[in-house]
């Protein structure tokens, strides 16, 4: 093949002699005298320069130019003649090749083009005649070349020094780069540490060397200490845990940072290390860490304790403050999984030190300020016990007090007075004085006992508990006003109570005594005290109102007095009480928020009887 890419054609199989072949082509006898073989035109047809240098005259022909266009196929171009300003391109110089095996000799005086032409279905035109190449004296020849053909020449040439300049530069870049890259080929790159020795600029074997010396050294002296509140509990060596160090594979690592991938991956790598040193450790936690989980289970359960809730270790009524407690205690447990990552770390990295066993404090369930808002005062209320009241009357309520006090209402349960206090009796621990009974003050066991059933009602109002009975005095009392009151009663036959139910979530604690009046220390009062769950900012207090007025009846009521206790003729009568009013009284539950009423609860409407005069008259006769 040629260098333009051009196959000639196969040689026929039988070849004729030269002399059939000149007459077959019809050639001129001059040229067959000549002895060429004109087959050999098939290899190139010959410019005008080519025939006018050294092509027989004979050989001229009035044919157009043509061109080869390589081994794809021959092409013919259009013949355009010459016209006024068309320069010619410059004949190209070429060397002869040989065809088909004949020698060079047979081209004597012909240049063939550069590339050789075929005609359609194998026709090869004989060459053209050459043409008179005219004399620069004559005025023919190239054109002159004008001046904006030398400014593009001058354009071409800044161009190309320019890009030349460029690819300079950019191969010294590339250059550098390379040669910054390769400085590390055989050495850690800078900003590499292992065990913090800094590894840039060495070798494999140097930092082997250096690395595995540093780690021997800090393993032997390597130790941690543990210890509880200041004392010692247990120091760990490299012996109990058999630790070993691996230097090999930290080193791997290590020379991994700064030498994988390409020229720029690697220089890329190589400063990050700069602003990101990588740090590497040799020593490994892969020794029989069941030793130190072993020292913290045992630590662990020396330090455990468990938490103790505060409680009510004491309700004593006869104290100022009834309740005494006992104060919680936080529990302890040692969390060991950050005191294993510390240690690890403190083997990993050889470092030794102390680390202080903190363990968590577990709190628990119930402390004293919840107790103490579970025990909260809820009410207090009180009642004057008059100057005129007899001891006996005192002391029986001074005796339903002690069988009241420090009595423990359960949620949901109920007080009864009757029940907790018990009948009135001697063997009771009561004692005879006035009571009332049937709108009449009568002498019985147990007088006074009503006053402390009173104060009982009207703490367990403002203490916000539902009240489940209660039934009023016959006719007003001197200890409170109408509808504040509450009766009880026990004889063999009639009972009259009072009670009230616990619908809170906790318990209520009940405290009474007479005591003296703190305003006036020789008057004495009934004091009756709730405490339970807090009822934070609501507070609830007792009113009542009189809704109507009752007249007394006109005529006074006679009684025999048989007993002969103020008279005890039939001639003689005394009035022993006088005529009284009735009324009708609505009692009120009246809630209060931060001070403010919010609710008005009616609880009982009571009727008092108006009541007419008493006169007693004797019922003995006189002889």
């Amino acid at each position: 093949m040629y260098s333009s890419g051009y196959v000639p054609p196969k040689p026929p199989v039988e070849r004729k002699r030269r002399s059939e072949r000149n007459a077959a082509a019809g050639m001129p006898a001059a040229t067959r005298e000549t002895g060429m073989d004109m087959s050999s035109a098939r290899m190139a047809p010959m410019n005008s320069a080519s025939m006018a240098q050294g092509a027989p005259s004979g050989m001229q022909q009035a044919y157009p130019p043509y061109a080869g266009q390589g081994s794809s196929g021959a092409r013919r171009q259009s013949y355009a003649p010459q016209q006024e300003g068309w320069i010619p391109p410059a004949a190209q110089p070429h060397q002869p090749q040989e065809a088909w095996g004949y020698s060079q000799s047979q081209y004597r005086g012909m240049q063939p083009q550069q590339e050789p032409w075929q005609g359609r279905n194998g026709y090869m035109p004989p060459p053209q005649p050459p043409t008179q190449q005219p004399s620069r004296s004559s005025g023919g020849g190239k054109p002159p070349k004008g001046p904006l053909f030398r400014v593009l020449m001058m354009l071409a040439c800044v161009a190309l020094v320019a890009a030349l300049c460029v690819g300079g530069y950019y191969g010294m870049q590339e250059y550098s780069l390379r040669q910054y890259v390769a400085a590390y080929d055989q050495a850690y790159c800078q900003g590499v540490y292992v065990d913090g020795i800094h590894l840039g600029g060495m070798t494999q074997q140097q930092a082997y060397e250096a690395v595995s010396e540093n780690a021997r050294q800090r393993s032997d002296a390597w130790s941690v200490r543990l210890t509880y509140q200041g004392q010692l509990v247990v120091e760990i060596t490299a012996d109990q845990l058999g630790m070993t160090v691996d230097v090999t594979a930290p080193l791997q690592q290590a020379w991994s940072r700064g030498h994988t991938g390409s020229v720029h991956q690697r220089r890329d790598d190589m400063e990050a290390l700069l602003q990101t040193p990588y740090e590497g450790y040799t020593a490994l936690p892969g020794g029989d860490t069941s030793v130190v989980d072993y020292l913290l289970e045992e630590i662990g359960r020396k330090v455990y304790r468990a938490p103790q809730d505060a409680a009510i270790t004491e309700f004593d009524p006869q104290k100022s403050n009834p309740f005494t407690f006992q104060s919680e205690v936080n529990g302890l447990r040692l969390n060991t999984a950050p005191i294993k990552e510390r240690i690890y770390q403190m083997v990993s990295t050889l470092e030794s030190g102390e680390i202080e066993i903190v363990p968590d404090t577990i709190a628990p369930d119930v402390t004293v300020a919840q107790l103490q808002q579970l025990v909260a005062l809820r009410a207090t209320a009180t009642t004057d016990i008059s100057s005129r009241s007899e001891e006996g009357r005192n002391n029986n309520i001074r005796r339903a007090f002690q069988l009241i006090s420090g009595y423990v209402l359960q949620p949901g349960a109920t007080f009864s007075f009757n029940s907790v206090v018990g009948e009135r009796t001697l063997d009771n621990g009561f004692f005879e004085a006035d009571e009332y009974a049937y709108n009449e003050t009568v002498r019985g066991v147990g007088g006074g006992v009503c006053q402390a059933s009173t104060t009982v009602y009207q703490a367990a109002v403002k203490a916000g508990m539902q009240i489940v009975k209660r039934e009023p005095h016959s006719k007003e009392v001197g200890y409170c006003t109408y509808g504040m009151d509450a009766t009880v009663y026990w004889s063999s036959n009639r009972r009259i109570d009072l009670s009230f139910k616990n619908t809170t979530e906790h318990p209520i604690y009940l405290v009474a005594a007479v005591q003296s009046d703190p305003a006036n220390r020789k008057k004495l009062i009934c004091k009756v005290s709730i405490y339970g769950e807090s009822l934070g900012n609501v507070t609830y207090g007792m009113e009542t109102r009189t809704v109507q007025v009752l007249d007394p009846p006109t005529e006074p009521e006679r009684r025999k007095d048989t007993s002969h206790t103020y008279v005890t003729y039939k001639d003689e009568e005394k009035q022993v009480s006088s005529a009284k009013e009735g009324y009708v009284v609505e009692s009120y539950r009246v809630t209060y928020v931060d001070g403010v009423e919010t609710e008005r609860m009616l609880l009982y409407t009571d009727t008092y009887k108006a009541r007419a005069a008493v006169i007693y008259v004797g019922t003995k006769s006189r002889d």
